[in-house]
């Protein structure tokens, strides 16, 4: 038999747990960064540099180079292996991949804009040489097992490019992959930044990359991680990713730096991998180009990796030359026709030496006489022919054009003249004067 006030019951109870239920919170699994959900608390607020720390303004070369460089777009990119893959090697060899960033290294200056590659906890690799734009790199003493690595695009003073696809991190396993040993692809990891050189140079520079951060401060009381940042004993809390400048603490000597990532309330978050420590060794050698007041222009270039000009006084001298070739050119053609004219001069110098020559043999023949012609009688009377020939006064123009040269032997008088010639003749071989 069936009983109608019973339904009436169970309906009733089950109204009354409806309403009962519907004023109690509804918990959500906690994560990494809002485990004070729902329990009222507000997150810590940020603090500044306290006690000897005081936060300044980075060197002025620092200042220069950020505005050289500011107009690159650094994207670094992993070619081999791939992210979380397996190596069945004792050695790990890398490969990336970088866009639009100068690396250069000058011997004076020291290191300019560069790559630096983090594995686990050991010390940052810079990379300053490509191949192209390749980098590799191998690493021979890694432990088997599951490591994890971070690369990014570095300033000369060794602070990371904070802009999408200037860094990248990574898992790798040697041989086998070891569960629990490093973070999960998700969760949150901290990776300090040390400046180029690992000195405490003095203003020193804080930086570090926090992997898997979710964005905050969007509003009011939005805080979900900080960082705790203690330098030789001096701590303070920031909650955002921006490096820092700062000064005093041991001056200019060693310095320890260690961060450490809160939740917003100021909870470790897996610290095996999110609390890090930096030692700076003291400074030793000539300081860094970057720590400068101020670099000169061709200093900046040579430092931010700028191409070197080409020399200007190439192209300023290629038109002078053709002009001062035509001016040379001008001036040969101007004295080639004097040559022709110091030939003639000569030839007008050596016909007035060929007509002063037949003296030569009279001052000769004074020094040695010649014997008197004994073969050719000389009573014979001259004939009418002979009488016609010219006297020696009106020979003498006509001599030159047979006297011989300087290089001839000269001839003497001899006795192959015949007819009245020989009266021309002194019995000593000279010439009669008229």
């Amino acid at each position: 038999m069936r009983r109608p006030g019973l339904k009436s019951i169970w309906a009733v109870l089950l109204t009354a747990l409806l309403l009962l239920g519907a004023g109690l919170p509804v918990h959500a699994r906690p994560g990494f960064f809002n485990r004070e959900a729902g329990s009222g608390a507000k997150p810590m607020p940020s603090s500044a540099p306290s006690g000897k720390l005081q936060e300044v303004a980075p060197p002025g070369a620092v200042q220069q180079l950020r505005q050289e460089l500011q107009r690159h777009r650094p994207s670094l990119r992993l070619i081999d292996p791939g992210n979380d893959s397996i190596v069945s090697s004792d050695a790990l060899e890398l490969r990336f991949e970088i866009e639009d960033w100068p690396l250069s290294s000058d011997p004076e200056l020291g290191l300019g804009p560069h790559v630096v590659l983090q594995i686990d906890n050991r010390a940052p690799l810079r990379l300053s040489e490509s191949n192209g734009n390749r980098l590799k790199v191998r690493i021979d003493n890694l432990e088997a097992g599951s490591h994890r690595f971070s690369a990014w695009a570095a300033y000369p003073w060794g602070e990371a490019v904070q802009a999408p696809g200037a860094s990248i991190q990574g898992r790798v396993h040697l041989w086998q992959k070891l569960q629990g040993t490093q973070p999960e692809p998700d969760a949150p990891w901290l990776v300090a930044v040390p400046p180029a050189g690992e000195q405490g140079l003095q203003p020193l520079l804080v930086d570090w990359l926090i992997w898997n951060a979710p964005l905050q401060n969007l509003r009011e009381g939005d805080g979900r991680w900080r960082l705790r940042i203690s330098i030789d004993g001096d701590s303070f809390l920031v909650d955002h990713q921006e490096a820092l400048w700062l000064k005093g603490s041991n001056g200019a000597g060693s310095h320890d730096i260690q961060m450490e990532l809160l939740n917003g309330l100021g909870e470790p978050i897996t610290p095996v991998f999110n609390n890090q420590l930096i030692h700076l060794k003291a400074p030793s050698g000539p300081k860094p180009g970057w720590m400068r007041p101020r670099l000169t222009e061709r200093q900046l270039e040579r430092l931010s990796g700028s191409p070197e000009p080409e020399a200007p006084e190439v192209v300023e001298s290629t038109p002078a030359i053709p002009q001062k070739a035509q001016e040379k050119q001008d001036e040969k053609a101007e004295q080639a026709p004097e040559p022709p004219q110091a030939e003639i001069k000569d030839e007008d110098e050596i016909t007035a030496e060929a007509e002063s020559e037949p003296m030569a043999p009279e001052g000769i023949n004074e020094q040695e006489p010649e014997p008197p012609l004994a073969e050719e009688p000389r009573a014979e009377e001259p004939s009418k022919a002979d009488a016609a020939l010219p006297t020696p006064a009106q020979a003498k123009p006509v001599e030159p054009q047979e006297q011989p040269t300087e290089a001839e032997p000269k001839l003497m008088p001899s006795s192959s003249l015949g007819g009245s010639a020989r009266e021309l003749l002194n019995s000593d071989g000279r010439l009669r004067k008229p």
